[in-house]
């Protein structure tokens, strides 16, 4: 006899595994829907693609999605643990729920990427982990895009990368500037020009060839 792991019912179509830290999800979800259940009862699945607000789990797993805390959670076939896929022909899924298996081609590998011409995944078991307990976002500022890909080669050799960081060059950087909202207090409206007026006047960067780092960083208050 087979037991199976305690669970709990997040939603009719949502089903969590505490033991083993995995979560059985019917794949048409919507990726911040998953995240808001998931977050009620402590948890996450760490996966943010761009997306994620009209994105659906399935649609993670056919296009092999890759979400921006990557460095720390994986891509999606890092979490992925097990899925159904319907076909005209019937189910194409694994005969075993266990994230890895040595004998043959893994057949998950073929759906996955495959954007729906094999069939349709209806339904997934991945991996879940706790809420981090701190997050903290910063930016680096870099006078040129080379010295900004410089920095990020030195944080992927030394593997100490945070849970996202991104390169922005200037063009991206005026556009979100440029869309930047309104409506910030006279102390923060202060607080951007004094910033403006370090980089710019005393470090000398040309506001049109800079480029800035995103950074993310979680985990616990001590490693904060």
């Amino acid at each position: 006899m087979i037991r199976r792991p305690p669970r709990s019912t997040l939603f009719p179509y949502t089903t969590l595994f505490r033991s083993n830290l995995s979560v059985c999800v019917e794949a048409g979800i919507i990726g911040q829907d998953l995240e808001r259940l998931l977050s009620i009862r402590g948890y996450c699945t760490g996966h943010e693609p761009d997306s994620i607000e009209f994105s659906s789990l399935g649609g993670w797993v056919a296009t092999r999605a890759s979400g921006m805390k990557k460095n720390v959670y994986g891509n999606i076939e890092d979490l992925v643990i097990h899925f159904k896929t319907v076909t005209p022909m019937g189910v194409i899924e694994k005969n075993c729920q266990v994230p890895r298996m040595s004998g043959g081609p893994d057949v998950h590998h073929f759906v996955m990427g495959s954007e729906g011409t094999l069939g349709v995944v209806t339904e997934v078991i991945m991996k879940i982990r706790p809420l981090p307990l701190c997050s903290k976002y910063g930016s680096l500022v870099f006078p040129k895009f080379e010295a900004g890909v410089a920095c990020l080669r030195e944080v992927a050799k030394q593997r100490c990368a945070p849970a996202s960081i991104r390169l922005v060059d200037n063009d991206q950087f005026q556009f979100g500037m440029a869309v930047k909202p309104g409506g910030k207090s006279v102390f923060a409206s202060f607080m951007d020009s004094l910033k403006s007026f370090y980089v710019t006047k005393i470090k000398g960067f040309n506001p049109n060839e800079l480029c800035v780092a995103t950074l993310l960083f979680e985990g616990s208050h001590e490693a904060q």
